[in-house]
């Protein structure tokens, strides 16, 4: 839907969906199609005994959908201004996980890979760990604009402004680009391994808040996760495929069978925050033909921006146990998501326009 407010204001609203099937995913080959003793040799689980697990292979199982909100407010260039602010709300859920990042949204571990916990056990599959897809941002809002300043020769202000005069207060011109967005999912996995050769995934706890936000933890780091109670998992499985009862540090649940592989536990990773602004001014000679001198200022807020707990990037190695909501480190950030650390840069360039 459009709606034109004004000559040169105009607002849209949208919904937009987009659902995928048969996308190419990549399972693995040669694994576990049972949930057994955690201590049982993968060996003796998978059909081909004497070849290699978790191997490259493709499959057109995947799916994917995406539901959004999508709203615009425009203004269109009058009186030396112009705008533009944009807001998606938006959920993207998937069982195609990106091979090339390691299935980030996936659960890791059990010789899979790609994310996947159980892809080959009866009742599991790959579309046992649909869930939020690594790209998925709830919220984004972005708002951009121009605005030439009414002062100098034929402008509000100085209109009769000339020589000297229109060139010290005529020509100005600000721009900035705002970025405002959730942070992407993070998947809480099992500390350990509940079965032998499948992986786990956390499970919440009822009534434990997660309490997420930047915060400086007991190491005097900065830290994402405030209550590592907020997740549990289920107990190893023991002599007769039973759960070992406090066999895991911080307590755990007592499933059996397709429940001992847990969930698919996500919550929202820190958000990224930026203002580009700029300033320009131009120095007229005649009619055709000006200087302009521009100054720029990337980051101009100097905000940092993270990176996910457990996640490394940037040539920097995540903090060990970062992911591990029973270590000391959980949810210790180690890096920026701009490489190295996205400082506030200001540039400055002289152009001649003819």
């Amino acid at each position: 839907m459009q709606y034109q407010l004004t000559p040169t204001v105009a607002v849209q609203a949208a919904y937009v969906n987009s659902i995928a099937h048969h996308l190419e995913v990549f399972p693995g080959t040669n694994e576990p199609s049972s949930i057994v003793n955690v201590n049982t040799a993968e060996s003796t689980l998978v059909p081909y005994p004497d070849f290699g697990t978790a191997a490259s292979y493709a499959a057109s199982e995947g799916n994917s959908n995406y539901h959004a909100l999508q709203t615009q407010i425009e203004k269109r260039y009058s009186t030396g201004l112009t705008l533009l602010a944009t807001y998606t709300f938006s959920k993207t859920l998937t069982d195609a996980h990106d091979l090339l990042n390691g299935g980030s949204a996936g659960n890791s571990g059990g010789g899979n890979v790609n994310g996947y916990r159980a892809p080959y056990v009866p009742g599991m599959g790959i579309q046992a760990d649909y869930g939020l897809a690594p790209f998925d941002i709830r919220n984004v809002f972005h708002f951009s604009g121009g605005y030439d300043l009414p002062f100098g020769k034929g402008k509000k202000f100085g209109s009769d402004a000339s020589g000297w005069q229109n060139q010290v207060i005529g020509g100005w011109s600000i721009n900035w680009i705002m970025t405002l967005q959730d942070g992407q999912p993070i998947t809480i996995s099992c500390p350990s391994q509940t079965a032998s050769g499948v992986a786990c995934g956390a499970l919440r706890v009822a009534g434990q808040p997660l309490d997420l936000g930047l915060h400086t933890d007991a190491n005097g780091l900065l830290s994402w996760f405030g209550n590592p109670k907020a997740f549990t998992q289920p107990c190893v499985l023991g002599a007769g495929n039973k759960p070992q009862l406090g066999s895991v540090t911080g307590g755990c649940v007592p499933l059996t069978g397709i429940d001992a592989l847990g969930g698919t536990t996500q919550v929202p990773g820190p958000g990224f925050h930026r203002l580009d602004f700029s300033i320009f001014k131009n120095f007229p000679i005649n009619e055709r033909m000006y200087f302009q001198f521009r100054t720029e200022f990337f980051n101009i807020t100097n905000h940092p921006n993270f990176n996910a707990p457990g996640f490394g990037g940037n040539g920097v190695v995540a903090i060990s146990g970062s992911g591990n909501y029973n270590s000391s480190t959980f949810g210790e950030i180690g890096s920026t998501r701009d490489s190295p650390y996205d400082p506030r840069q200001i540039q400055f360039a002289l152009k001649f326009y003819y």
